[in-house]
């Protein structure tokens, strides 16, 4: 099998982390093009998902996106649990990596894809068509991310993790959106306290780290 990685993007950093937090060691290759925000045309001819992450398995099937990639090495390497050990455990898991997904990482991307001259007419994520940038969607992103940062402040009041006591996705998720929010100019706001010291913690571990 094959992980196709892009070492500079969120996404897959979200499964990096994930890896080295259950030790899985795969091969990997950088489908970006160095020096450049673009993925590699000869990636995004043969891969009719264009995007990363994306897992191909040894008999040519393709599995595209984070948590579809980091669920299927769940079942086969359960331990140590990173999407909850019971049903409810699960479900919270799953609840709180979605919020993060979508409060969190989908803003900044709304902040970042539509700001950045690089991207103009690649506003969204593995298109094969122009999609033209809007600039209304860049106050819309900001304002989105001072929600996701309000919301996971009032979570991580009196535990360690998102869900609990236990690292997660919700854990890994919720750090690549926000250490993308910082790069974009978009940093935790000095009230949010518990956000602080868990980011503190969370970047501290050595998957975090690597």
């Amino acid at each position: 099998m094959k992980l196709y990685d892009w070492s500079i993007a969120p996404n897959p950093r979200r499964v990096r982390l994930y890896l080295a937090e259950k030790r899985i060691a795969i091969p990997a290759e950088d489908a970006g093009v160095p020096g450049k925000p673009i993925l590699a045309p000869g990636f995004l001819a043969a891969h009719a998902h264009r995007r990363v992450p994306l897992l191909v398995l040894d008999d040519g099937t393709e599995i595209g996106e984070a948590m579809a990639i980091c669920r299927y090495f769940e079942t086969l390497h359960p331990e140590p649990p990173l999407m909850g050990r019971d049903a409810k455990d699960r479900a919270l898991v799953e609840m709180w990596e979605r919020l993060a997904e979508w409060e969190g990482l989908h803003a900044v991307s709304e902040v970042f894809r539509n700001s950045r001259p690089s991207f103009s007419g690649r506003a969204l994520a593995g298109s094969a068509q122009a999609i033209e940038q809007i600039p209304a969607l860049v106050e819309r992103g900001r304002q989105r991310m001072a929600q996701f940062h309000a919301r996971f402040e009032r979570q991580l009041d009196g535990h360690p993790f998102v869900v609990g006591d236990a690292f997660t996705v919700a854990d890994i998720t919720a750090l690549c959106a926000i250490d993308f929010a910082i790069f974009c100019g978009l940093p935790i706001p000095d009230g949010c306290a518990n956000l602080q010291r868990w980011h503190a913690d969370i970047s501290a571990r050595p998957s975090a780290k690597g």
